[in-house]
């Protein structure tokens, strides 16, 4: 929701036209403007994104203990 906005914008948009068409009334704007994440979902994204910069480092770790054990075999 929060990356894709603006389609998520244009798909209401259609939504109420179809809606309001038959009335006369033409809605002109929407748009998506503030998304209030629940609470449980922010701690997994926080969790998600703590996991992947884990994962990173372990990455960076073991590339660099495999090249000092290169040099020091040399």
């Amino acid at each position: 929701m929060l990356s894709d906005r603006e389609a998520i914008s244009l798909q209401m948009q259609s939504t109420l036209d179809e809606a309001t068409d038959p009335w006369g009334v033409k809605v002109e704007r929407v748009e998506v403007k503030d998304v209030r994440l629940p609470v449980q979902l922010q701690r997994a994204m926080a969790a998600e994104a703590e996991a992947a910069r884990e994962a990173r480092a372990k990455v960076i770790a073991a590339e660099g203990e495999q090249k000092a054990s290169r040099a020091l075999k040399e």
